[in-house]
């Protein structure tokens, strides 16, 4: 067969809303491609679609250089494509075989939707995520990298099919297997990255998913470690985080965001102090990482080293002024030390900064409730479960501020929201058979701390003595 090899056509689409959509654009890009010689179909398609996905993007990056908030932050031209990716999405929309002359090719079109009206708020919001755009960056120059590559064996492809030898041909045949299974092994860790959330993986296990697909295609990926290790994390499998971290550093010892990383992962099994040494590595990398010096501040404040801590949250926020999780983690220190008015006011500067950081409320109506304010913990408690209506301790600490107002009926109601979410909640029993016994219903108050007791309750079982 006489083989017209490497022909790629690529073909930009930008279709027009309708008037009563005025605020989305969805730009296309078609891939032609025809294969042969030792590039397979398969070799071919995963190209094309790597292809089709990135220009869709590049095309869709003019939308955002247009933004206010891109040319405050002088984002880079070569910097565009990644902050593309981690606030839109290209997908795959079409996708065929043809034949053109005596010639195979495949066709992909790629699809992206540019909905204008939140596309500066999306931008703002990573631009303020440093660790997740920097993962964005290293994506998509080891994506440019690996279609360069790709390029070079279509290149050499098309020289060995007007001569070479079988074995030239055998050898680039293993080549572009390779070069197509690190492609693919990249689209599934993008694929992964688009669940980062802002404060983590959603769902996680999906990123877990995602992210070993790509380790199993291509185990030279190292970068995936960190980020499994990170939805590991925010699945609370934190041994796993921890193996995964470790293998990380083995690759790069360097990796300050896997120091960072695997400290958090200490922090939450409560081994601080090796949490602390962790951040120490992080930092003696990368001086100017405001998240290590947030998170040891946080790991002195579970030593009871407050003074330490509020040293370490200071310099996060002298590093980065609107670092809101730095003000959040500091109010906690204030509000363990009772100094609940500076608690406050940092509270107020890290919801001002994220207005949907549900833990900065949460946090904040303690402060509120240790004061005796008890209408306004409610009132940052309802904006907590608006934020995130699976979280158990808020129900729970509402209950407690509706029980303070002795309105101990809706309190009632609370702590069996938090046991629906939560079954074995000590707390919740406790604090709801407090509830009924301040209504008189001295039999579910006995059953409640029985319950409580089992679980391991010391102050309910005192009190069903």
């Amino acid at each position: 067969m006489n083989w017209k090899l490497l022909w790629l056509f690529v073909c930009c689409v930008l279709v027009l809303p309708q008037s009563g959509a005025a605020q989305l654009q969805t730009i296309r890009k078609e891939v032609r491609q025809i294969f042969g010689g030792s590039q397979s179909p398969d070799n071919a398609r995963i190209a094309a679609i790597t292809r089709a996905k990135r220009e869709a993007l590049e095309e869709a990056g003019t939308y955002l250089e247009s933004l206010t908030i891109v040319r405050e932050h002088q984002v880079a031209k070569d910097e565009i494509l990644a902050l593309s990716s981690g606030v839109l999405r290209a997908t795959v929309v079409e996708e065929e075989n043809f034949v053109e002359g005596d010639a195979f090719g495949i066709r992909v079109v790629a699809e992206v939707q540019v909905d204008l009206s939140i596309l500066e708020e999306r931008v703002r919001k990573l631009l303020a995520d440093r660790e997740h755009l920097e993962r964005l960056r290293a994506a998509e120059r080891r994506e440019r990298e690996l279609l360069k590559k790709f390029k070079e064996l279509e290149a050499e492809n098309a020289r060995l099919a007007s001569g070479g030898t079988a074995r030239e041909r055998e050898v680039l045949k293993e080549d572009f297997a390779e070069s197509t299974a690190k492609l693919t092994a990249q689209e599934w860790f993008n694929m992964g990255l688009i669940l980062w959330s802002g404060n983590g993986y959603d769902p996680a296990e999906g990123a877990v998913r995602w992210f070993s697909e790509a380790l199993r295609l291509d185990p030279g990926f190292t970068v995936v470690y960190n980020n499994r290790g990170r939805a590991y994390l925010d699945l609370g499998q934190y041994r796993r985080a921890i193996e995964d971290y470790d293998r990380a550093l083995r690759f790069d010892p360097d990796d300050a965001v896997a120091y960072n990383n695997r400290g958090n992962a200490y922090s939450n099994l409560e081994q601080y102090q090796r949490a602390i040494e962790d951040y120490d590595q992080a930092l003696r990398v990368d001086s100017g990482l405001a998240e290590a010096y947030n998170n040891r501040g946080v790991a002195y404040d579970g030593l009871g080293q407050y003074q330490r801590a509020i040293e370490d949250c200071d310099q996060a926020i002298r590093i980065n002024p609107d670092f809101a999780l730095a003000y959040n983690g500091r109010g906690n220190v204030y509000n363990n030390l009772g100094q609940y008015q500076r608690a406050i006011e940092d509270y107020d500067q890290a919801i001002l900064l994220d207005p949907d950081f549900s833990r900065a409320y949460y946090n904040r109506g303690l402060a509120y409730y240790d004061l005796g304010q008890y209408q306004r913990a409610i009132d940052d408690y309802d904006q907590a479960i608006l934020l995130d209506p699976d979280d158990a301790l808020a129900y729970n600490n509402r209950g407690l501020a509706y029980d303070g107002l002795e309105q101990y009926r809706r309190a009632i109601k609370d702590f069996d929201q938090a046991l629906r979410l939560y079954p074995n909640s000590t707390a919740a029993y406790n604090n709801r058979g407090i509830a009924y016994h301040n209504l008189g219903q001295r039999a579910k108050a006995l059953q409640d701390w029985r319950k409580a007791c089992e679980l391991g309750d010391q102050p309910a079982c005192d009190r069903v003595k």
